[in-house]
């Protein structure tokens, strides 16, 4: 006797859902798009502190400790582009820990 497959008891809409997740292209997908969002708001963050620098000067700006963080942010951030690009297996960081290091721009 064969069994049923687990997910035939689903509603349609769950089905089209676990349909797209089980795609063999969803996880490339997901990742080409994490990528995109990962260069869009690194050139974002690029742009907001070049901006910064220019109408506050260099001096005044690298005065307030926000700033310093931001472009501490934007460095790593930078880096971690460079690092997953060249899938570098020699310089032992991980890029996931410059990706956390992000998240103190959003806390702040």
């Amino acid at each position: 006797i064969r069994e049923r497959p687990y997910w035939s008891s689903y509603p349609p809409w769950r089905l089209r859902i676990h349909k797209l997740v089980d795609s063999k292209y969803f996880d490339l997908e997901l990742e080409l798009g994490l990528k995109a969002t990962n260069y869009f708001f690194t050139t974002v963050f690029i742009i907001e502190a070049a901006f910064k620098i220019i109408a506050l000067g260099f001096k005044r700006y690298f005065m307030d400790r926000w700033n310093q963080l931001d472009v501490i942010i934007v460095i790593l951030s930078v880096s971690g582009i460079v690092l997953e690009e060249m899938e570098a297996k020699i310089i032992p960081i991980n890029p996931t820990i410059i990706r956390v290091m992000r998240v103190l721009r959003i806390a702040r």
